[in-house]
């Protein structure tokens, strides 16, 4: 059975960096919407504004998600979010729940904005 427990596990052998699983909030969506086509076109303009608006971070993490992304041979993915005090971090991962694809991360400011 597919838990928070499990898919924080394997979140984390990603990202080392990550604490405790205590420590956050997570969602995961169960629903199989998330086609890898559409997912690339939507990042790539991600990719294009975050770039023309001098946002070089961003537009470097979404690279690596796209290129995750068009190196997966499956077209749906599942998706995960994790929310921590100063954390955010949105997950696809392969349609088996068997491996992290590609992710974004961003920091949470004092307001509780998400700051890229």
């Amino acid at each position: 059975m597919l838990t928070s427990e499990n898919i924080f596990k394997l979140i984390k052998k990603e990202r080392n960096s990550l604490g405790n699983i205590e420590e956050y909030k997570i969602k995961i969506s169960h629903s199989n919407n998330f086609k890898r086509e559409n997912l690339i076109g939507v990042y790539k303009i991600r990719q294009y504004t975050a770039t023309r608006e001098g946002n070089n971070k961003l537009s470097q993490q979404i690279n690596t998600l796209i290129v995750g992304l068009e190196n997966y041979s499956k077209e749906q993915l599942r998706f995960v979010s994790i929310l921590g005090q100063k954390y955010y971090g949105t997950f696809y991962l392969s349609e088996d729940w068997d491996k992290v694809i590609g992710y974004l991360e961003s920091e949470v400011g004092e307001e509780g904005n998400i700051i890229n």
